[in-house]
């Protein structure tokens, strides 16, 4: 296509203005990940954009120039937007790479259209880079299916990589790192594999198309292609998993205490049912979960004058444990995915269910998530529709994903009028203000993906308090913030874990205190903060993490990095120039 030839011209030569004038004036965007900047970054406004890339152009010595992929396709998205998506290769020098793009053109308006660009009236509105592999230093399967030898014997060992934690997200990285062939070892405080999701609550449910779940090399059993996956489901695969690929991994570990060395290595002590263990590598990564898994429960006053039972969320398990100990009553405080999933179960056991809403709740049908322009576009290929998420800068993503629902909500807007007329403080999607992505970035969570148990509040099968928030307990409740009083012989709480920015779990956690970066929300650039990549002052300590899309896309970044470490060829980040969104705005 004209434009790519024109840009790779352009950047050939060096020409500021040229580079520039390929890029859509009011809006652009670059997105690299890795490629040029061995960074996650994002570029706001064609004259950053420029300038980042004439820069890094010549850091990595481009040796081969951008190359079209494929043909391009006209995506229409909405009666007013409509774009060319097309994708394309090259190679870097230093180091030597091959890598891999994604432009997103937009038509100018003829009064737009300028000179020189041999008659093509597109222009790039986005454009996307990221590291595919590093010459000669690929993820082998013959290293990924490897038998490795055992470590619980040794009272001390060495590793390339420690990662603390042994979920999705650790096994994920743990695989690439494998197949690289880089040793690595989880340490988990759980006592099985897969009781990340054993021990939640019996009736927990994957809201998402199972191919969107899987984990890289290893899809689930064609059984469960078509199903919404359960928390057994999810402990049984990801069991399999460790075992088929040999993971190394020790469990029932409590870190003890955690040294950098002045070699710049870590030494990381630790308890194990066998006894105290050593280990010492090179590469430290924290893999424990949004917030790490610590529940958050508010602090109020006079729990020892309740007789009733009081539990998080983390807690519970099933409503005939509640049952068995007398309870005939039940407070549910929150009103996001898990408080839903908790008044469902406790309704149908035949308990007396009541929920405490304290600010109107952000609702999305499970079928809009699944919309086939959004995640169940996963059911077409997963490799395909994580280039096309994962390569979109997040704001975009964030931008179309609303649009998307916004469109859908529009086409039944009584979808909730019953849940409002029962006194519910429901937010859909047609709202300007109803984010997904804000809700998982910037507050891990937050909000009801609808299987249907509204029903049972428009219906009056369970109560709900609105507005009011628990001010302290009560001999049989709660009394709540406008001075009532909620009588349950048992409350639970699902007011989610802690911060999910893990400086606050961090010391608890490796019992070290350093100087690490922000995680989670995002930065100047739209980005997500402080995950898959290195800390300013901490540089061989790593955050891996997110949601199962996320492991699958960014245990390739990590791996990497840590690789391309290892060898000795890993440059130091790109960190200039910074731009931010306001700059769009205020073009």
């Amino acid at each position: 296509m004209a434009v790519i030839s024109n840009l790779a011209d352009a950047m050939a030569l060096g020409d500021a203005d040229a580079v520039e004038s390929c890029f859509f004036a009011e809006q652009a965007f670059w997105k690299d990940q890795l490629a040029f900047t061995w960074h996650l970054r994002t570029f706001i406004t064609p004259k950053h954009i420029t300038r980042a890339l004439l820069e890094t152009q010549q850091l990595r010595y481009l040796t081969t120039q951008f190359e079209l992929v494929g043909d391009a396709d006209l995506v229409q998205i909405g009666p007013t937007l409509s774009f060319l998506n097309c994708s394309f290769s090259f190679e870097t020098g230093f180091p030597a790479a091959k890598c891999r793009g994604k432009m997103w053109l937009l038509r100018c308006k003829p009064s737009e259209h300028q000179p020189g660009t041999d008659g093509s009236n597109w222009k790039i509105w986005i454009i996307s880079t990221r590291l595919d592999y590093l010459h000669g230093l690929y993820e082998h399967q013959d290293l990924l299916y490897a038998p490795c030898q055992s470590l619980s014997h040794l009272e001390a060992f060495e590793t390339d990589v420690f990662i603390v934690g042994g979920g999705n997200a650790a096994a994920a990285l743990a695989a690439r790192l494998k197949a690289l062939g880089v040793s690595s070892v989880m340490a988990d405080r759980n006592a099985h594999v897969g009781d990340n999701w054993a021990l939640r609550y019996d009736s927990l449910k994957f809201h998402v198309p199972t191919p969107y779940c899987e984990l890289p090399h290893e899809e689930y059993h064609l059984k469960l292609q078509d199903k919404i996956l359960s928390r057994d489901d999810l402990a049984a695969h990801l069991k399999r998993y460790v075992k088929l690929l040999d993971l190394h991994v020790i469990n029932s570990v409590e870190i003890t205490k955690t040294v950098l060395g002045g070699d710049g290595r870590w030494r990381v002590e630790f308890k194990t049912p066998y006894g105290p263990r050593t280990a010492i590598t090179k590469h430290l990564v924290q893999a424990t979960g949004i917030g790490s898994q610590v529940p958050y429960t508010p602090s109020i006053p006079e729990r020892q004058a309740y007789n009733g039972i009081a539990i998080h969320s983390s807690q519970y398990k099933n409503p005939s444990v509640l049952k068995d100990q007398g309870v005939k009553s039940v407070c549910v405080v929150g009103s996001a995915s898990t408080a839903f999933d908790v008044i469902e179960d406790c309704c149908n056991a035949g308990l007396q269910v009541t929920m405490v809403v304290r600010s109107p709740q952000y609702v999305v049908p499970l079928e809009y998530i699944c919309h086939e322009q959004g995640l169940g576009s996963y059911k077409f290929g997963v490799d395909k529709a994580d280039e096309l998420f994962m390569m979109m800068p997040t704001i975009v993503d964030s931008q179309l994903g609303q649009k998307l629902f916004q469109q859908l909500a529009s086409q039944e807007p009584d979808r909730y009028l019953a849940l409002r007329k029962a006194g519910f403080p429901v937010i859909d999607s047609r709202d300007p203000d109803a984010a997904l992505m804000h809700n998982l970035i910037e507050r891990g969570g937050g909000h009801y993906v609808d299987t249907g148990v509204t029903k049972l509040l428009a219906e009056g099968k369970v109560a709900f308090r609105v507005g009011v928030e628990p001010q302290a307990y009560t001999s049989s409740g709660l009394r709540l913030s406008d001075d009532s009083a909620l009588n349950a012989d048992a409350v639970v709480w699902c007011t989610g874990f802690a911060d999910k920015d893990a400086r606050e779990t961090f010391a608890d956690i490796m019992k070290i205190s350093l100087p690490i970066d922000a995680t989670w929300g995002v930065d100047e650039e739209g980005e997500i903060r402080g995950m898959w990549k290195r800390h300013s002052q901490v540089d061989n300590y790593w955050f891996m993490g997110g949601f199962t899309q996320q492991h699958r896309w960014h245990s390739h970044t990590l791996a990497q990095q840590i690789k391309a470490s290892l060898a000795g060829v890993l440059p130091p980040p790109y960190l200039g120039p910074v731009s931010s969104l306001t700059d769009t705005e205020e073009q």
